[in-house]
């Protein structure tokens, strides 16, 4: 255990001003020196541990897409599945080498996001725990931590993604950059530094090696890429934490200086946007962690929460008798979603009229709905060109997506139903039994009797009382090699 070094406190909050803490860093160690000494509310362990095991739940869900044998082929070369997780062993782990340890986290990671159903924080706008956790299982393995280690660390990276989008956002997502890879390398940086005791020196150096891998750009929306980038910030977190280890210098205010990651990166965030380091801890916020309830953007949820509750009221009619549906939605759900009419599966996560089609005729919008030979349904292809999206006055400044859908029958007859909170966010979180369900929904055919899946979930939600990660992580790598891929 290194000897923590001690440093000025941050700079005093003033509760009127923008600037919650002008220096960045210094209100990110300020923090994480007094959450280390911090007990843990249950309400914090719930909320980590349940995000945790969703995103498990969205790793071994990445290795039925498309994307898997492809970027397994890139990192590893062309060898069978099982034979990469011999890589990801306990034992090789302690003894492996950066690059076999980022390459892993990159892999963790990207599968994690692959089929955007893992979780979401805001104000970062970005996918949390698909970036944090590959580094912190992975790094947390080989120095045998503790499972309330693992949940502080995760505790420790949500809050430094809320901070770095309470000052930057929504300027900087609206200017193009996806937070997930931006605010996703310096968060997941952040946690694992706090995960390994670093010392104040030592996050700085940390924190300032990761202000220069921070990337991701919103146009490779509907791509691989996409995916990707919740894999590059977690290997970001793995290359940072090493070369700050070695005294590998940097700019100590690489992220708040003249030409630092905020000035470069930045952007005006409101003031209503500002809060103190931990005052509440953002993953306890209102807003902090959403668990998905759909495998699409979370700009579409409430409009799809919405038309479900739309279809149970049709009652007698059928889909064929639907004159229009309109989408009334905020302009900033209108910022992710690039796709109008999609042509694959991936641009269909992010086209709110396929999404707003499927659940209208299916009743539901869940992993099958974004497999090729669902896209071009002619019954979806029909509906499509009945939908109008637009932004809409009554919704149209709210950051949580918010969606009015208004739905008028060929008879006359209109309805509406407005959804300002999504399935899964903190205010309508996901129940156990609906936790659970998404789990093994996502293990798939091929491990629906899995025993070291049912040792996984066990694992993972009993995680803040396991003296060791090993098992959860064992019981991981041996649920992915159960997957059908060559």
């Amino acid at each position: 255990m290194r000897t923590q070094k001690q440093v000025s406190a941050p700079r005093a909050e003033n509760s009127t001003s923008l600037a919650v803490e002008t220096d960045f860093s210094d209100g990110l160690i300020g923090f994480c020196r007094t959450f280390r000494a911090q007990p843990l509310a249950a309400e914090t362990v719930r909320r980590s541990t349940d995000a945790i095991t969703d995103t498990l739940a969205c790793m071994l869900l990445g290795t039925s897409q498309a994307l898997e044998p492809k970027l397994r082929r890139a990192l590893f070369s062309p060898q069978p599945l099982k034979q990469v997780l011999t890589q990801f062993a306990p034992a090789a782990l302690r003894v492996s080498s950066t690059d076999t340890q980022g390459s892993a986290a990159l892999y963790l990671g990207t599968l994690a996001h692959a089929a955007d159903f893992d979780d979401i924080s805001h104000p970062a706008y970005c996918h949390a725990t698909a970036l944090l956790l590959p580094a912190l299982l992975i790094r947390g393995v080989a120095l045998g931590v503790s499972g309330e280690d693992l949940i502080r660390a995760h505790v420790v990276g949500v809050e430094t993604l809320g901070q770095l989008g309470r000052r930057l956002n929504t300027a900087h997502y609206e200017r193009g950059w996806h937070t997930t890879g931006t605010f996703g390398a310096i968060g997941a940086t952040a946690a694992l530094a706090f995960l390994e005791n670093f010392t104040d020196d030592q996050m700085r150096g940390a924190l300032g090696v990761s202000a220069s891998l921070a990337s991701g750009v919103r146009q490779n929306f509907g791509t691989m890429t996409k995916p990707l980038h919740a894999g590059l910030a977690a290997r970001s977190a793995i290359l940072a934490t090493r070369l700050a280890e070695q005294d590998f210098t940097c700019a100590p205010d690489a992220i708040e200086g003249k030409f630092g990651f905020m000035k470069v990166f930045g952007g005006t965030a409101p003031a209503s946007y500002a809060k103190q380091w931990g005052h509440p801890l953002e993953i306890l916020t209102e807003t902090g962690i959403g668990l998905k309830a759909y495998p699409c953007c979370a700009a579409t949820h409430p409009a799809i929460d919405a038309t479900r509750r739309l279809r149970e009221a049709l009652k007698d009619n059928s889909v064929e008798d639907i004159e229009s549906i309109r989408v009334g939605a905020s302009r900033f759900a209108m910022q992710p979603l690039i796709y109008d009419l999609p042509n694959t599966g991936l641009e269909g996560k992010f086209s709110m009229r396929y999404c707003i089609a499927s659940a209208m005729i299916d009743g539901a919008v869940k992993i099958g709905t974004f497999e090729p030979d669902q896209i071009k349904r002619p019954a979806i292809e029909r509906l499509m060109k009945k939908i109008t999206v637009e932004i809409d006055p009554l919704v149209a400044d709210d950051h949580e997506f918010a969606a009015i859908v208004e739905l008028k029958l060929k008879s006359g007859r209109e309805e509406s139903i407005r959804i300002d909170v999504a399935s899964g966010k903190p205010g309508n979180w996901l129940s156990e039994t609906l936790l659970k369900e998404k789990f093994f929904d996502c293990l798939g055919a091929e491990r629906l009797n899995s025993q070291a899946g049912q040792v996984l979930f066990k694992a993972a939600q009993q995680l803040a009382v396991q003296k060791s990660v090993e098992a959860l992580y064992q019981a991981l790598v041996q649920t992915l090699g159960e997957a059908d891929v060559s």
